[in-house]
């Protein structure tokens, strides 16, 4: 039998309300006044009475979310404490009265133990640790766009269905491209732009390319917040034999990717525009060695001409200024070029 209990909380009366229906004990809820615990145990009451269908919400004192505990109750003989409809193939589960998500059955035992939460557009579960985001619960990456990386199919953002949602690139820095009847999977790096790293012939290869990448920028010393892949079902040694045949573009190491090497006219060699200055760079044994920032492009060039005289003598490129160097920089270049090599000492 049904009881309202009498309590007090804070100071203030409380009437809760116990709803029993077979063999299930269902607590609807506390109350501020004994009238409307009464209600609400009718409401549920001709909830119980009426034919089988989907929850509508009347207006009533009974939250929204017992009515969807209660309709599946009574139609399907089972208590789901979330808000849970069942049907034959898939269920719903109700953020609001309005807002009813659809998942497949196969879902069913984890949502049924963890609720789902929104925040702005966020959907996520949560236990006592940590948050999940929902998409990636459907394979779905938190960097993924939706309409670029992942649609749904009947264009419904809540019907989580797998027959419903297409995933397109399921892995950081890797898009799909369809060309003809050939599928090519495209890798690229964000580092000052937009690195192609190459084009694969699969998903993975191209998903281990970007790893690769990474590692590569890291060699370098280039430290961003760069998240890898991951690719749980490949062996260490799988994984490795990908990854040491896979060839990267050399676009990735070419000096200009992080140092543009341009004047307003193109004119110097290893010149960069740095805020207020300009920065003169050379390169060596596949390094590049600052040689300072300089408060005019005409002396950065000058800087330049003296390294590169320095380390490569008269085959070194000499960018067309006059005068070739600037002499009071040169003892300061001669002394951080030293550093470099050990051996070299200016040709005459």
């Amino acid at each position: 039998m049904s009881y309202i209990y009498p309590t007090v909380e804070r100071n203030k009366a409380q009437f809760k309300v116990y709803f029993l229906y077979q063999t299930h004990k269902i607590y609807l809820g506390a109350f501020p006044s004994l009238a409307i615990a009464e209600n609400v145990l009718r409401e549920a009451e001709a909830i119980m009475l009426l034919p089988p269908g989907p929850p509508n919400f009347p207006e009533s004192h009974l939250n929204y979310k017992k009515v969807v505990c209660l309709c599946n109750l009574r139609d399907h003989h089972t208590y789901i404490k979330n808000p849970i409809y069942l049907f034959p193939t898939y269920f719903s589960y109700y953020l609001s009265k309005d807002m009813i998500l659809l998942f497949d059955l196969k879902d069913l035992f984890f949502f049924s133990t963890y609720k789902i939460y929104k925040r702005g557009n966020y959907l996520y579960t949560q236990d006592h640790i940590s948050q999940q985001n929902l998409l990636s619960r459907f394979d779905i990456q938190n960097h993924s766009v939706l309409g670029k990386d992942y649609y749904f199919k009947n264009n419904n953002c809540y019907d989580f269905r797998r027959e419903n949602l297409v995933i397109i690139n399921h892995y950081k820095g890797v898009s799909k491209k369809e060309k003809g009847a050939q599928t090519l999977y495209i890798t690229s790096i964000y580092t000052t732009k937009n690195i192609i790293l190459g084009h694969y012939a699969s998903e993975i290869e191209a998903a281990i390319a970007y790893n690769k990448g990474i590692d590569l920028l890291r060699a370098r010393g280039i430290e961003k917040n760069f998240v890898p892949n991951e690719i749980p079902f490949l062996t260490k040694s799988e994984y490795k034999q990908i990854y040491d045949k896979l060839s990267i573009s050399l676009a990735l190491l070419e000096p200009h990717n992080k140092h543009k090497r341009i004047t307003s006219n193109k004119l110097y060699r290893g010149i960069c525009k740095d805020k207020n200055s300009f920065k003169a760079l050379i390169g060596y044994q596949k390094k590049q060695i600052y040689l300072g920032n300089y408060p005019t492009e005409k002396r950065a060039a000058q800087a330049y001409n003296y390294a590169s005289f320095y380390l490569y003598g008269r085959q070194g490129y000499i960018n067309p200024i006059t005068p070739v160097v600037y002499d009071p920089d040169t003892p300061r270049i001669a002394q951080l070029l030293a550093k470099h090599i050990t051996s070299k000492q200016p040709t005459t």
